[in-house]
């Protein structure tokens, strides 16, 4: 039994082996890195799993088909957003009496999802900010903020008393702060 198409993009085929390639590698490396968010986005406006899943899929094709019109060194996540937000809205429209949120609700949620973007130059900002710290510093991160380590634990693994690892856990709270807080007087955000 043949499913009707979830979203109604039409799509073009690529004939050239070569560049499909070369799209195959980009396309991969970045949908890798959007794939659960993209996944928790179409979940989050359709609250059933099969439909999420159905979507997820028909979502995912759709975005590599369409992946030559996407422009390298933009937002691959506001580009896929689009995509998704346009296969949700027709899966709505499709099964109207198996959604919950209306349209105005739907629209306002998409609204909503540039402070998302915002916050994702937040966090570009502080990765930029992380990457200046000294290898120390780096490691004391990890352990705290990445690990979820308290300072004794960090205290026990370093051989540093837990009076030092507090002093060094402000310092680099400090540290990052000062250096967000000049980026963004910059305009980096």
């Amino acid at each position: 039994m043949n499913k009707p198409a979830l979203c109604s993009t039409q799509i073009a085929e690529n004939n050239n082996g070569t560049e499909l390639v070369d799209n195959s590698a980009q396309f991969l490396a970045l949908f890798e890195a959007e794939r659960k968010r993209i996944y928790a986005y179409i979940y989050a406006f359709v609250g059933d799993k099969a439909a999420a899943d159905d979507i997820f899929q028909e979502t995912s094709t759709i975005l590599w088909r369409e992946f030559d019109k996407f422009t390298l060194g933009t937002s691959f996540t506001k580009w896929s957003n689009a995509i998704v937000f346009n296969c949700v809205r027709t899966y709505r429209r499709n099964n109207k009496s198996l959604v919950g949120l209306s349209d105005e609700v739907l629209n306002e949620l998409v609204a909503n999802a540039d402070y998302s973007q915002s916050s994702e130059q937040r966090w570009n900002v502080l990765q930029s900010c992380r990457a200046q710290l000294s290898e120390s510093d780096q490691r004391l991160y990890q352990g705290f903020y990445v690990e979820n380590q308290n300072a004794q634990q960090i205290a026990d693994n370093t051989g540093r008393s837990i009076f030092g690892v507090r002093k060094s856990i402000h310092k680099l709270r400090k540290k990052l702060f000062d250096c967000v807080d000049r980026k963004k007087r910059e305009g980096m955000f």
